[in-house]
């Protein structure tokens, strides 16, 4: 865990604390990684990339060549909900900046995964009462901005704020969903830093989780796919509230239902053991559907097509988009075996707050080669 002390502390502490930070930034190689891999030795062969397990009987070599440089991959973290179903824990904070586990904020999680994971090229896109969220930004992710990750001081963290724009002076300034919102911004990624990436990362902020994300990325390049969706197995009551797919058994989604009503739930379910989203047996009983994560991962040049011309005023990417693309782009669904929960509602809040009182390994909080990189506030 890298904190940063404030206020009560010494000038020769706050030094420490942020050489202790650069010493960490400067050491860590861009294909670091949450599974803690040790550092391979000078001069020996790197091991070639292994295909993911659940291609095992496909073409053995990738559609796309595997990520390799930071360059190749952005970021976009939607950091900008009004977290109405937290309140009051958002009533002077954004969703994205509300604590947990005492010590983190919800950013944290995705941000922490990113670096991990060699993705050092990161916008959050904020909104709603952004004051804490931007000041925590500036204040715990300074040494992503100013220190090289990567070899030649790419990396950083910016903020992209819903603001008013020729045409858009009034409410239709908001971001209105979640494909809006990436919209307003997809120019960025024109920009000449941006040449040689090849897909966008779209992640929540409002969910406690960690994953290596070049695992997924190489999933997607290696199925060829136009969109990969990152999912989990699921229980009924909480398939309710998320993104549903139905998939065959190269997890090729054929249907994408956003909140179905339980009728139409009950025709979705599968073995997910059998078809390789479940990690055993008794959780496959349990979670019979594939639910959405809301993360997914877009060929950059799918994306700029989808939101400029196919769908210039689609709100939302699983209600306005994917649910009517399967058929017509290559989507894919992405197996995430580890813990996972949605913390967007009051409810789930506290008690996965009570969960992780009671076992901090759920979410490796103090894992000392894949820290939650945060700021304490003292």
């Amino acid at each position: 865990m890298l904190l940063q002390p404030r206020s009560g502390s010494s000038a020769m502490q706050r030094q420490q604390a942020r050489a202790n930070a650069l010493s960490r930034a400067r050491c860590m190689p861009v294909r670091a990684t949450l599974l803690s891999r040790p550092a391979r030795d000078a001069g020996r062969e790197a091991p070639k990339q292994q295909a993911p397990a659940s291609a095992a009987n496909e073409a053995p070599q990738p559609a796309r060549p595997y990520f390799n440089r930071s360059e190749e991959v952005v970021a976009m973290i939607l950091g900008g909900g009004p977290g109405t179903d937290l309140w009051p824990l958002t009533n002077s904070r954004s969703e994205a900046a509300v604590p947990f586990a005492g010590l983190f904020r919800l950013i944290d999680v995705p941000l922490s995964n990113c670096i991990h994971s060699g993705i050092t090229n990161i916008y959050v896109l904020t909104q709603f009462n952004a004051t804490s969220l931007n000041r925590h930004l500036s204040r715990s992710y300074q040494f992503l901005n100013t220190v090289t990750m990567t070899g030649h001081g790419s990396g950083f963290v910016e903020t992209l704020a819903a603001s008013q724009k020729p045409g858009m002076e009034n409410s239709d300034a908001w971001y209105q969903g979640t494909a809006d919102a990436i919209r307003r911004y997809l120019y960025m990624l024109d920009e000449t830093k941006h040449e040689e990436c090849e897909d966008v990362l779209i992640l929540a902020a409002d969910q406690l989780y960690r994953m290596d994300y070049t695992h997924l990325i190489n999933y997607h390049r290696y199925k060829g796919a136009d969109v990969t969706i990152a999912t989990t197995p699921a229980d009924e009551d909480h398939a309710t509230h998320l993104g549903v797919l139905t998939v065959d058994r190269s997890a090729n989604v054929l249907e994408f239902h956003e909140k179905p009503p339980r009728t139409v739930l009950a025709t979705m379910s599968i073995d997910t053991l059998e078809y390789g989203f479940a990690a055993n047996q008794a959780e496959a009983k349990h979670k019979p559907y594939v639910a959405s994560m809301g993360m997914y991962v877009f060929k950059k040049k799918v994306l700029q097509e989808l939101l400029n011309n196919r769908f210039p005023k689609a709100i939302d990417f699983s209600r306005d988009i994917l649910s009517l693309m399967h058929g017509e782009l290559k989507i894919c669904a992405y197996p995430h075996k580890g813990y996972w929960e949605d913390v967007g509602s009051l409810k789930d809040y506290y008690e996965a707050n009570m969960e992780l009182a009671a076992d901090t390994s759920r979410l490796r909080l103090f894992d000392r080669d894949a820290p939650l990189y945060t700021e304490a506030r003292v």
